[in-house]
């Protein structure tokens, strides 16, 4: 309200719209409301210089060249992960136990799923249960909510480049309570081109000059409420906010949405980490989700771990990213290896 209150009357509102549009953006960075995010830790997470890179293939371009090196059969698909047995009493160190009854005995496991996966399922995942330091990171690092849609045209309406809309709100349309019960569009920040996507979408398209597709993000629990929204509204709704923050009525509905399902996919649960309000200790708290375990020592040395912990959220500096869920990969693929070259 202070910065607010420095413009002339006739400029105020104009700059309310264009902050609250800017808080609407940095909501999808973390993917909650900005009154759930550590002040504190908020500039915790080191960005790379260069911006990002678009993967033309998506990315399975990144994937299957290493899936090709893998031998036949050493991957097992469709096998959810029921129970985690470790530090049994028995010659198998681990014992992963699927859905439909099999064992997989292991020396190592290394334990990759989402942090929202762990929330909802760590207390009922492993036995014996997970340590009180790893529990409690599990319980107080934030997991956002995200999704995206994307909104093919026959005949884009947008001159080529110049596709963008960022929607800028007023803080009483983001009070307003919606006749329709769409709520959650309130939590669409914007649209932006897809890049050569002037082709009908499909696995094998062949990219071509130009764009007939948008693409938009929202998050927080609008982003929940949209992926369980009839397809119908989303169309409808999508069109409405484009004629009206354009001021243009003629503005044609899309011919196709497709929209991503991540919040209520039970593999997943959501979008990525934050360091909520209750991270009082920060990236402590990541380092703890990390370490591995058991993690101890005996009169006879150090045990060696059988759980390993990877994925966006138990990195450090690149929580939340794609490129901190592959190094925290490579991070216990290397711990393994070091493990092992002991026992050769």
């Amino acid at each position: 309200m202070d910065e607010l209150n420095r413009f002339q009357d006739r400029d105020r509102e104009d700059a309310s719209r264009v902050m609250l549009s800017l808080t609407n953006e940095t909501r999808f960075r973390v993917g909650e409301r900005l009154s759930m995010v550590s002040a504190e830790f908020a500039g915790n997470k080191v960005v790379l210089p260069g911006g990002n890179v678009r993967i033309p293939l998506g990315y399975i371009g990144l994937m299957a060249p290493l899936l090709r090196e893998l031998p036949d059969g050493c991957v097992s698909f469709c096998k959810p992960v029921a129970l985690v047995r470790w530090g049994t009493s028995g010659s198998d160190r681990a014992i992963v136990v699927t859905a439909d009854g099999n064992e997989y005995p292991a020396d190592y496991v290394i334990i990759t799923v989402s942090l929202g996966v762990l929330k909802a399922c760590a207390g009922t995942l492993f036995c014996p249960s997970l340590p009180a330091e790893k529990t409690e990171a599990i319980s107080k690092m934030g997991f956002g909510r995200v999704g995206r849609l994307f909104l093919e045209y026959e005949k884009p309406f947008w001159a080529a480049g110049e596709g963008s809309i960022s929607l800028a709100w007023s803080a009483e349309e983001l009070a307003a309570r919606r006749p329709d019960g769409c709520d959650w569009a309130r939590g669409i920040t914007g649209f932006k081109e897809v890049p050569s996507s002037n082709v009908p979408l499909s696995p094998c398209c062949v990219y071509k000059p130009g764009s007939r597709v948008l693409a938009s993000s929202i998050s927080g629990p609008e982003a929940e409420a949209m992926e369980r929204a009839d397809q119908n509204c989303i169309a409808e709704v999508m069109t409405r906010l484009i004629r009206t923050f354009t001021g243009d009525p003629g503005i044609p509905p899309p011919t196709r949405i497709i929209r991503t399902s991540w919040c209520c996919d039970p593999n997943f649960r959501g979008g990525y980490s934050y360091l909520h309000v209750n991270s009082d200790s920060g990236t402590n708290l990541i380092k703890n989700l990390s370490d591995p375990i058991p993690c101890c020592e005996t009169p006879q040395g150090l045990i060696d771990p059988i759980l390993l912990f990877a994925g966006e959220a138990t990195h450090t500096d690149y929580f939340s990213t794609v490129h901190g869920a592959r190094l925290s990969g490579i991070r216990e693929a290397n711990r393994i290896i070091e493990l092992t070259r002991k026992l050769v």
